[in-house]
């Protein structure tokens, strides 16, 4: 046996063993689950663990009391002997095994993704619904006492279908954003995630502190810094992405361009003092020369399409 393998071997030992203890918290359970999926090799050191444990249960005589440990003649003989050594306290991690499985901990993850200028709606087995907007990538994972979306960029509108002993959490970052009967819509964007509510209540956690969001709380969490922020918003403004509009107020040119550049596959670029114009409008994502066009009739800017960018410029007669 490698050290690799010894090595694996004493983690899955580790693991079942916390599991077994009875006060496995979700969080250990969540960080299993990522320890099993890392490698084929983890998931591997629980099927031999599991299949030693059913030889065991069949090998023993009906009439006779269960012993501790008792010897076994292995398939693998030197795996075997690794996971022998364990002793009482590993055929009871093994016996962990079945508990993960029980409780959903190895339930598999449902990927979801969109590509830049497409949406997508996802309508889960609980009647959960997330609308993904462009560019976003998120995982879903659903077991017997949680249901986790964890978003890893972009952004998706949720609404929830309550279900009290099943919690509704989506995790971003270093974020965790719980449900209380609710329908809001996080982004993930450019260091930031921003969390707006339009129905029930959420609750925005970090390892530091918690805030809870009510219907027309917008939450701006920054990710470098820890900090976070709450202002009341136009729930509407946070949702206007899945009518195709995007709007806008007294936003700077380059802030207006870095959002709409999720949309399209050509980049628009803001030359110039024109990155510091402000934007008060409401945008139609259509095409992508007709959203350049139309900054040009509420800003002093033009717009030269390049086969590679559109640039917007400050007007010669403005500057």
């Amino acid at each position: 046996m490698s050290d690799i393998d010894a090595k694996i071997e004493a983690e899955a030992a580790d693991w079942v063993i916390r599991a077994q203890s009875g006060v496995i918290s979700e969080r250990d359970i969540i960080a299993l689950t990522d320890w099993l999926d890392a490698s084929p090799r983890h998931a591997h050191a629980y099927a031999e663990a599991l299949t030693l444990w059913g030889d065991l249960e069949a090998a023993e005589p009906a009439h006779t009391p269960t012993p501790a440990v008792r010897p076994l003649t292995p398939r693998h003989p030197t795996r075997r002997f690794g996971l022998m050594a364990m002793g009482v306290s590993g055929l009871a991690a093994v016996a962990a095994g079945v508990f993960l499985l029980a409780s959903g901990a190895l339930s598999p993850v449902q990927t979801y993704a969109t590509h830049k200028g497409e949406r997508q709606t996802v309508t889960l087995a609980d009647g959960t619904q997330l609308r993904l907007n462009t560019d976003t990538h998120l995982s879903v994972k659903m077991t017997p006492k949680a249901r986790t979306v964890t978003l890893d960029k972009g952004e998706v509108a949720v609404i929830v279908a309550h279900k009290a002993d099943q919690p509704f959490r989506l995790l971003t970052g270093k974020l965790t954003l719980t449900d209380i009967g609710t329908e809001f819509n996080v982004a993930r964007l450019n260091g930031e995630v921003r969390v707006a509510v339009r129905e029930g209540e959420v609750e925005m956690a970090d390892h530091n502190a918690a805030s809870r969001l009510l219907p027309g709380d917008l939450g701006t969490y920054r990710e470098a810094s820890g900090t976070r922020q709450l202002a009341k918003v136009d729930p509407a403004e946070a949702f206007a992405w899945q009518s195709s509009r995007a709007i806008y107020r007294n936003q700077p040119l380059s802030a207006v361009a870095a959002d709409l550049n999720r949309y399209f596959e050509k980049p628009i670029i803001v030359e110039g003092d024109a990155a510091q114009l402000r934007l008060n409008a409401i945008l139609t994502l259509d095409s992508q020369t007709a959203v350049a066009g139309r900054i040009a009739e509420f800003l002093p800017v033009d717009a030269r399409t390049t086969p590679d960018a559109i640039y917007l410029r400050r007007r010669a007669s403005d500057r």
